[in-house]
Formats: structure tokens, C-alpha cells, sequence
């Protein structure tokens, strides 16, 4: 009997524990924080970022990026605390992701809410084509789908689909290889796809499975050698051959003052009684 009262007592102390965290989890669940869009010129927005700005291809020659899509950068949270916690869990792997994709080239990873994902990681990218990338060659790193616009864009500029190096897909496979886009089957392409170049197609696909396993919650590649291996290990050497570097973008045309050149003892009155 004694024993009987013993495991209701432990029973009723555990319900009231954990009374609250059902509550908030499954019966009324406490409504994600509303967050404002990332300004993705600000350093702040991103996870991950060069230490130092890349020189443009016009300046040093061929560069390569990295634009990485991590599925542990989506901001969400119901408390404060709660997304702090997960704002540090994104920057510590987009850390961890980049020593292991520096071997390719810079890396940039945003931030982005997970409520608005597509419209996020669509601005993120546009702001990083227009600000960041100058003219450097682009693979795109990703561990969940990528969306529609950021493959219609590389389908539509022929320019940017040029230097374009494919996509390195994080997978410990045993879930499955990450879809480029939540349309796709979890395998990669077996026929060419519009949205790579030609160099990519002649391997029947460009989207290439980087081997990796959980460790602490986090991502570690476990490929050796370069991530994506020979295609992308040779992608310098092939775009130095293939593709025309982009030229210095002239800019804006300054303002011009225009000034009235006279020959000596022209003046106002003079020049208006020559016009009469």
C-alpha cells in the first residue's frame, strides 16, 4: 500500500511538472513571435560571411563562393530566450559549415524567418548578386529545398548560369538526399536540368551529395578532399578556359557642369545685342 501511495505521489509530481509544458505544447501552444524582415545589407542578417570582402573577377581573376542554405538558420521562437537560443544554434553551424566549404571558396549563409523562408532566402540572394558577388563564380550549398525563384533566376540569366558551379547537397543519405526544390523526388537529376551549365549537364547532373553525419546536434562533412570532389575541384580551371570574365560595371554618370566658353571681352549685354 505504502508503495501504491509512493508512485501516485511521483506520478502527481511529474504532471504538475510537465502540466505546463503540454499545455503550451499541445493543447494551447504559444504563438510564434513576429519578427521583422531581415535588412540583409547589415552583417547582422547573415550567419556566415567573409571575413574580408573578395576582390571582383576584374581585379583578381576567377573566385568562387558559396552560398549556403542551412535548414538550422531559420529563425523562429516563441520567447525571446527561444530564439535567441536558435539565432546561436544557426551562426554555430553556418561557423561549423564554413571551415569545412572554405577549401571551395567564400562562403555567405543568411539568417532567415521561418514563416517567410522563400521570401527571405529570395532577398538574401538578390542582395548578395547585387552587392557581394561581382562577377565571382557561384555553388550553391544547401540541407533543405531551395526555392523556386533562386532556380528561376539561375534558368533566366544566362550570365549568372554560366559561372554557375551546381549545387553541393548535405546528406547523411540515410534520410534521404534534400531536394532542390520541394517539388522534386529525394534523388538527384537524372537528366540535365535548365537551370545549370552546359560543363554540369555533361555529367547528367549538377547537383552533387556531400557526405555528412550529425555530430551535437550539428552538421560535420565527413567527404575528403575537396566537398563535391572533381567537379568542383576543377571549376577554376574550367571557367578560366570557358567563360569571359565580367568587366568593371562603369556606375552612374556623374553630373556634368556645363560651362560657357567666351573669347575675351565677351560679355552678357554684348553677346545680346550681337542676337539683336
Amino acid at each position: 500500500m505504502k508503495r501504491f501511495t509512493v508512485l501516485i505521489a511521483i506520478a502527481a509530481v511529474l504532471a504538475i511538472g510537465a502540466g505546463p509544458w503540454v499545455w503550451n505544447t499541445f493543447i494551447s501552444p504559444r504563438p510564434q513571435l513576429e519578427l521583422d524582415p531581415l535588412k540583409y545589407a547589415e552583417d547582422s542578417s547573415w550567419s556566415a560571411l567573409p571575413v574580408e570582402e573578395p576582390n571582383p573577377v576584374w581585379v583578381d581573376g576567377w573566385g568562387v563562393d558559396v552560398f549556403l542554405i542551412s535548414e538550422d538558420s531559420a529563425l523562429r521562437g516563441t520567447t525571446q530566450s527561444g530564439l535567441q537560443k536558435r539565432e546561436l544554434r544557426g551562426r554555430r553551424q553556418a561557423q561549423s559549415l564554413k571551415a569545412s566549404l572554405e577549401s571551395i571558396g567564400e562562403v555567405y549563409s543568411p539568417l532567415y524567418r521561418d514563416n517567410a523562408t522563400n521570401d527571405d532566402l529570395t532577398r538574401a540572394f538578390e542582395s548578395y548578386l547585387r552587392r557581394d558577388n561581382k562577377g565571382r563564380a557561384l555553388i550553391i550549398a544547401h540541407d533543405r529545398p531551395i526555392p523556386d525563384s533562386i532556380l528561376a533566376r539561375l534558368e533566366q540569366d544566362a550570365s549568372l548560369r554560366e559561372r554557375f558551379g551546381g549545387f553541393l547537397s548535405i546528406s547523411d543519405t540515410k534520410d534521404g538526399i534534400p531536394p532542390l526544390d520541394s517539388n522534386e523526388q529525394q534523388a538527384p537529376a537524372e537528366k540535365p536540368l535548365p537551370y545549370c551549365n552546359d560543363r554540369l549537364n555533361e555529367a547528367a547532373s549538377c547537383q552533387m551529395v556531400v557526405p555528412a553525419h550529425r555530430e551535437k546536434g550539428l552538421w560535420t562533412l565527413t567527404s575528403e578532399g575537396t566537398p563535391g570532389g572533381e567537379m568542383v575541384a576543377s571549376f577554376p580551371e574550367w571557367l578560366e578556359a570557358n567563360v569571359g570574365k565580367m568587366a568593371e560595371p562603369l556606375g552612374d554618370f556623374e553630373e556634368v557642369e556645363i560651362v560657357d566658353i567666351r573669347r575675351p571681352g565677351e560679355t552678357d549685354e554684348k553677346l545680346e545685342g550681337d542676337g539683336n
